[in-house]
């Protein structure tokens, strides 16, 4: 990376430095910062280096469609660098975004990497995303298990938080169509971590999370979902700035007392004492007011994985990911309703971006739409 400038020289308004460290200043979230700094201080080094480009004024679209071509293309093509062709289109992205920022902060009068001649050079990723989308019977099975769980633990008075909490995530997943990353805490993300019970207004039957343009947005939550939720608050007694998904892990709930209460101004004796005199952590969680860490978005895809395996249930082998139960919901909505339903449920800013997160099964539904049209179905026809 480029060096710091000397303590006792000040760089110029227009170094691409000062627009990158104030581009950095200006995002919210900490772990999309670290990302965007390796990209953009690896952009600035290139530009010096291969360029003669030290000035955000300077930089050219040929210097951005050089980048690619020379960087981002050679990159791809290295075999013992395990950079993507998708990598590539993050790294451009999030250098085009910094143009489009200094755009609006009135650095430059148009964005140099806005151009389709920087665009058609990135090199094509070949790797089909995945669409995974739950089955109705897949749904269906999860559900019932959860269903299951929760009532044979309340029965056996055995596990009874951690399956009712199980039960919420399952539910949430299948039938909000929120994001995972909406509904659990994020590492590295200050601002996304877990929905809380202040969030959730269980009457209503709406909640709200901090969607993924980082707005505060409204999600719906049909009755049955909310009928869980409100089971295991009552089972909880939670408090309102509790997470609604708590993480179970000890030993993350004894960092979390340690933490708060340091900041407190206790001392390790102190705060050691408390613990070892309690029965459980979470009773010093509830005496002092400290609200448990969320479950994690990781968290989420392990707790996932092992109720997946409980309930005997896959997707082509694969386990139900948390993002499928959107798109299964969103499949539905957009088939069996309307497009418009399903992009005001998935929360898409257009209703071209709902197109295109269906087109494969638009196209199938089409060729039957086609085909309908160009041959019929007449009973007795010979198609041989």
């Amino acid at each position: 990376m480029s060096q710091p400038p000397d303590p006792g020289s000040e760089p110029h308004a227009d170094a691409l430095r000062v627009a990158i460290d104030a581009r950095l200043e200006s995002l919210d979230s900490d772990r999309y910062r670290q990302n965007a700094a390796h990209v953009l201080e690896g952009f600035e080094e290139w530009l010096t280096e291969h360029r003669g480009v030290s000035d955000v004024t300077s930089v050219t679209t040929t210097d951005c469609r050089r980048w690619v071509q020379q960087c981002l293309r050679v990159r791809v093509r290295d075999p013992d660098d395990r950079f993507s062709a998708a990598s590539a289109r993050t790294y451009h992205d999030v250098v085009r975004a910094f143009f489009t920022w200094c755009v609006r902060d009135d650095r430059l009068a148009s964005n140099p990497m806005d151009s389709a001649r920087v665009a058609e050079e990135l090199p094509e990723d070949t790797v089909e995303p995945d669409r995974q989308f739950w089955p109705d019977a897949a749904r269906r099975r999860l559900l019932d298990h959860v269903d299951r769980d929760a009532k044979r633990a309340l029965a056996n008075d055995e596990g009874v938080e951690r399956a009712f909490r199980d039960r919420v995530v399952a539910y949430l997943l299948a039938d909000t169509a929120a994001r995972g990353a909406e509904l659990f805490a994020v590492s590295g993300d200050d601002r996304r971590s877990g929905i809380t019970w202040r969030d959730v207004d269980l009457e209503r039957g709406t909640m709200t999370v901090l969607g993924k343009n980082r707005s505060r947005q409204p999600v719906q939550l049909p009755k049955t979902t909310a009928e869980k939720l409100s089971r295991y608050r009552r089972l909880l007694d939670a408090p309102a700035d509790w997470p609604v998904v708590p993480t179970m892990d000890a030993s993350t709930k004894y960092r979390r007392v340690r933490t708060v209460l340091g900041r407190r101004g206790w001392d390790a004796e102190r705060v050691e004492r408390t613990l070892d005199a309690a029965d459980f952590v979470d009773a010093v969680l509830r005496e002092h007011g400290i609200a448990p860490p969320a479950l994690t978005t990781e968290g989420a895809r392990r707790r996932m994985k092992a109720l997946s395996d409980a309930a005997g249930v896959d997707v082509d082998g694969e386990y139900l990911k948390p993002h499928g139960g959107r798109r299964a919901l969103g499949h539905k909505l957009y088939w069996e309703v309307s497009a418009e339903a399903a992009q005001s449920v998935l929360r898409h800013a257009s209703i071209e971006t709902t197109h295109e997160s269906y087109q494969d099964a638009r196209a199938g539904q089409l060729s039957e739409t086609v085909d309908e049209l160009l041959y019929g179905t007449r009973e007795g026809t010979d198609t041989e």
